[in-house]
């Protein structure tokens, strides 16, 4: 496996959210002409995420695209480029894809866990495909909700290549709890998240023999289907841990509110158009 490749996962599916607005709710903006998904990318670049895969079903993905685009640039690349001759040849464009999760568990399994689950299986038999050579051995999952200053995020990039698992905390909780903090997660990981999950989405009583005749109670049908993050992966392995100095949780108004009247809040700007897609009348 690749200690090289970094895939960058943005789960969009599945969020849950106090705006309730006409469009996805990762399009709030946090800055002027700024969104919460172009900040997440923005911080998968400064991560150093080789690839970066938004999940998104075909309802909202057209609009993300629009918006988005399918490149981005690597932003220690810019800094290396800065002072040479020809510095934009020094530059390394990190490709977008967009995912929908599989119609097949749709309803069924789809939690918002689910969708950073599915988003690195596709990745891992994408690249498998490509090459042994550029198979993923880690993931980074970056939550659009979750607001943290790219440049903290810059500073720890070296540990996020070299530690697995690697969970970013503030007031010394995680994911874990479930609270949309960034982390970094390796095969083994999501594939036993991925099994939390599917062995709790049984809508049939497991027969002793032969196929199932009945359902279960409708109380014990699809349970994993109300799962939260901490659900998910709050039985996940220890870790490097890296306390931020600031983060904020904009699945709730409130959350909203605090990061917007926040210090960085007031800092976060739409990035250079060199690193970000500039997209139409921007």
């Amino acid at each position: 496996m690749s200690k090289l490749t970094m895939p960058g996962i943005i789960p969009v599916a599945g969020m849950d959210t106090e705006f309730g607005m006409e469009w996805d709710a990762s399009l709030v903006p946090v800055g002027p002409n700024y969104t919460a998904l172009e900040a997440s990318v923005y911080e998968c670049l400064h991560a150093g995420c080789t690839s970066i895969w938004i999940v998104a079903n075909d309802d909202v993905a057209p609009l993300l695209r629009h918006r988005l685009g399918e490149t981005a640039t690597d932003i220690d690349s810019i800094r290396r480029g800065t002072f040479v001759k020809f510095g934009q040849s020094k530059h390394l464009e990190v490709p977008i894809y967009y995912i929908p999760i599989h119609p097949k568990h749709r309803g069924k399994v789809d939690n918002y866990a689910w969708s950073a689950i599915y988003g690195a299986n596709v990745a891992y038999w994408i690249h498998t495909k490509f090459s042994r050579w550029v198979q993923p051995d880690r993931y980074y999952i970056s939550f659009p909700m979750g607001m943290m200053d790219p440049k903290e995020v810059l500073a720890h990039r070296s540990s996020l290549r070299k530690n697995v698992p690697f969970y970013f905390s503030y007031n010394g909780k995680t994911i874990k709890d479930g609270l949309p903090l960034s982390f970094v997660i390796d095969p083994a990981e999501w594939r036993r998240a991925k099994h939390v999950i599917t062995t709790n989405s049984s809508v049939w009583k497991a027969p002793d023999e032969g196929m199932p005749t009945e359902k279960l109670p409708p109380e014990e049908r699809l349970i994993s289907l109300g799962y939260g993050l901490d659900d998910v992966f709050g039985d996940g392995p220890e870790g490097w841990s890296q306390q931020m100095k600031s983060f904020y949780d904009l699945t709730t108004w409130n959350g909203y509110v605090k990061f917007i009247s926040s210090e960085l809040g007031e800092k976060t700007k739409r990035p250079n158009t060199n690193t970000m897609y500039r997209g139409r009348n921007k």
